[in-house]
């Protein structure tokens, strides 16, 4: 019983903060849940990562594409560096999303590590 507690505590200590992973961890983890990419349309002309949802964090109903999603469905979002995934990633939590993860180095990491993307 006591372990039950424990893991409700944990959950929400989860919760309520983003996750960052490096991008051995996203490249792991993120089959698992949705890929979220949040760059603008003229960067993911570029290449992105296979399978992600497109979903600018500039453009202005950013909140309502968002909010189609599931709250308790895991979201592993990239920008080109990581700072506007991170910055779109507070935002989902602030939202309510309780599984919300952010690629350190963005984009930009995951191709240096030699991971593949696709125009």
């Amino acid at each position: 019983e006591g372990s039950q507690a424990a893991t409700e505590m944990a959950s929400t200590a989860v919760g309520s903060s983003v996750v960052t992973l490096t991008v051995q961890e996203f490249a792991t983890q993120s089959s698992k849940g949705t890929i979220l990419d949040v760059r603008t349309a003229g960067e993911v002309a570029q290449g992105k990562i296979e399978g992600a949802l497109v979903i600018d964090y500039y453009s202005p109903n950013f909140l309502d594409q968002v909010s189609q999603l599931p709250k308790d469905q895991e979201l592993y979002l990239y920008c080109a560096v990581g700072a506007r995934s991170e910055e779109a990633a507070r935002l989902l939590v602030q939202q309510g999303f309780t599984k919300v993860y952010h690629l350190q180095g963005g984009i930009q990491g995951w191709s240096q590590e030699g991971m593949a993307v696709v125009r």
